[in-house]
C-alpha cells in the first residue's frame, strides 16, 4: 500500500461520496479502499472524511488536500503519457451533472464519443438546479447563469437562447397579446430553474421590459415545462435549442417574436485542478464540439 494508491482512492472516494461505489468501480475490495483512507488520515494526522451509519462527509481538511490529490495524480498520468506506458485509448467513468434539456440533447450524441473511446464510460446525473459537485460525486456538470461560487473552474460552452412559445393547436389569447405587458392577463408557465424571482426579461429596439408572469403551472424541470405548454396549460419561456423542433414542425407557435430575450451563459464546470484527468478532458472537449451546434457563441 502506498501514497499514490491511497491518494488515488481519496480523489474517488470524494467524488463518488462511497467507498462501496469506489470498491466496484476499481475492483479493489472495500477494506482496502478504507486503509487506503486511513493511510492517508494517520500521514497527514487529521480526518479526512466524517462518517456516520448513513452518510460520508467531506471534511475542511479533506476539501483542502483534494486539489493537491488531483494535481499529483496528473502529474503521474502526464509523466506516463509522455514516457509512452499509458494506453492510448482513455478508460474510466465520468460522472456528468447536465440540465434536463441538454441532457435529453446529449443522449442524441453521446455515443459518437463512446465509439471513439469505447474503454470511457459516462454517467448522466440530470438535474435542474445548484448542487455542491464533491457531495455529488460529480466530475463535470453543466451550469446556466452566472457562476457564484469562486471555488469552480468554468468553461463557457456559449449561450443558451429562449424563446416565449404556445400550443399552436390549444393556445388562444386572452385579449391582446402584443407587448410583454400583456402577458399580465395570459395563462403563464414557469421554468423555476435555479430559484428566486421568475420575472420575464425583454427588449426591442432599444425599448426593455420586465414583467412577472401570470403564473399558473411551474415545474423546476425544463422537459415538464414543456409538456405543460405543449398540452395548452399557457405560455412559457423555454430554451430555444429545446423548443427548436416543436416550432419547426408547428406544434409550437412563437408568442411576441418581435421581442428578444436576453440569453443565459452555459457553462461546464469542475472543482479541479485546473489540469483534468484525461478522461474528464475528453468528455469536456466533446462538451464544447457538440454545444457549437446547439448554442450560440455571444
Amino acid at each position: 500500500m502506498d501514497l499514490l494508491s491511497a491518494l488515488h482512492s481519496f480523489v474517488r472516494v470524494a467524488a463518488t461520496g462511497s467507498f462501496s461505489a469506489v470498491s466496484r468501480e476499481t475492483g479493489a475490495s472495500q477494506p482496502t479502499i478504507s486503509r487506503h483512507i486511513a493511510l492517508l488520515e494517520s500521514h497527514y494526522g487529521t480526518t479526512l472524511f466524517a462518517r456516520t451509519t448513513r452518510s460520508l462527509m467531506m471534511t475542511e481538511d479533506g476539501r483542502s488536500l483534494l486539489p493537491h490529490a488531483y494535481e499529483v495524480l496528473e502529474i503521474l498520468e502526464t509523466a506516463e503519457t509522455v514516457l509512452g506506458r499509458r494506453r492510448a485509448s482513455v478508460s474510466g467513468l465520468v460522472r456528468l451533472g447536465v440540465t434536463t434539456a441538454f441532457g435529453l440533447y446529449l443522449t442524441t450524441r453521446i455515443n459518437e464519443l463512446l465509439q471513439r473511446q469505447p474503454e470511457l464510460s459516462v454517467e448522466l446525473v440530470m438535474r435542474d438546479g445548484f448542487g455542491d459537485l464533491v457531495e455529488e460525486g460529480l466530475d463535470l456538470a453543466i451550469r446556466v447563469g452566472e457562476i457564484a461560487e469562486g471555488s469552480l473552474i468554468a468553461r463557457k460552452l456559449g449561450s443558451v437562447h429562449r424563446a416565449l412559445v404556445a400550443s399552436a393547436k390549444h393556445f388562444t389569447p386572452r385579449g391582446e397579446l402584443e407587448h410583454p405587458r400583456d402577458l399580465a392577463d395570459q395563462h403563464c408557465v414557469v421554468y423555476t430553474y435555479g430559484g428566486g424571482r421568475q420575472d420575464w426579461h425583454f427588449s426591442n429596439n432599444g425599448e426593455e421590459s420586465v414583467v412577472a408572469p401570470h403564473t399558473i403551472f411551474r415545474a423546476n424541470s425544463s422537459e415538464a415545462a414543456l409538456h405543460a405548454v405543449s398540452a395548452g396549460v399557457g405560455v412559457g419561456l423555454l430554451p430555444e435549442f429545446q423548443v427548436r423542433d416543436q416550432i419547426a414542425s408547428g406544434e409550437l407557435i412563437r408568442v411576441l417574436p418581435s421581442w428578444d430575450v436576453p440569453p443565459m451563459p452555459l457553462y461546464a464546470v469542475h472543482t479541479g485542478p485546473r489540469t483534468l484527468p484525461l478522461r474528464t478532458r475528453t468528455v469536456l472537449d466533446f462538451l464544447v464540439e457538440i454545444s457549437s451546434s446547439i448554442l450560440r457563441s455571444e
